[in-house]
């Protein structure tokens, strides 16, 4: 659903070459109950490690990831982050600048600084009601508390990305996702991996 809605299928377009990979050969979820359920009860945000979209250099550098689901107005808002990330550690050519680490973990912190102050009801402010498929949302007292446990996720994995400074292996990162829900359909190293996808650079 978000990467369906306009605004975000015009800033990744424009931005990134996106690409999806199944993590697990052949799998298709047609669970439509399930998504039936998440997307009236929790559908601003659900930090889970089941699916997740890692930020690449050409190089399969990964700068950025976000686990889980999140509404578009929110993933706008990392998108964005995406972008300030890229504009200010690389080159042309998508090359780490020599301060590009120091710039990955200031943009990162003052990202954590920024969601921190934008918790609950003043962050669902700018969510608007939807429909999906047969489904529709309205947003009710509960969903300031699902956004905020989102928000909270994503400050935690900005702080944690301000400490890294260089962008890390994505075949080594994606077995090992920081923060949010534990729950993964991916085996552990060595193993055929499951659902996910991918956003890498544009050039």
């Amino acid at each position: 659903m978000t990467f369906s809605d306009g605004k975000v299928a015009e800033l990744v377009n424009a931005n990134f070459v996106a690409a999806w990979l199944n993590r697990g050969p052949g799998f298709h979820n047609e669970d439509y109950g399930s998504e039936q359920r998440i997307f009236q009860s929790s559908m601003e945000a659900y930090p889970t490690k089941n699916i997740c979209t890692f930020f690449l250099t050409p190089q399969g550098r990964v700068f950025h990831y976000v686990a889980g689901y999140f509404a578009p107005e929110l993933f706008r808002s990392e998108l964005e982050a995406a972008l300030r990330l890229r504009a200010a550690a690389f080159d042309a050519e998508m090359n780490l600048k020599t301060d590009g680490p120091e710039a990955l973990r200031k943009i990162h912190h003052a990202e954590a600084e920024r969601l921190s102050g934008t918790m609950g009801k003043a962050a669902l402010a700018g969510i608007a009601d939807r429909s999906y498929r047969s489904f529709s949302h309205a947003h009710t007292e509960a969903c300031a508390k699902v956004v905020e446990c989102g928000l909270r996720y994503l400050v935690a994995l900005h702080r944690h990305w301000s400490g890294e400074g260089a962008p890390r292996d994505f075949e080594a990162l994606r077995f090992d996702y920081v923060y949010g829900n534990s729950f993964s359909e991916e085996p552990r190293r060595g193993a055929a991996p499951l659902s996910g996808s991918l956003v890498g650079q544009k050039e």
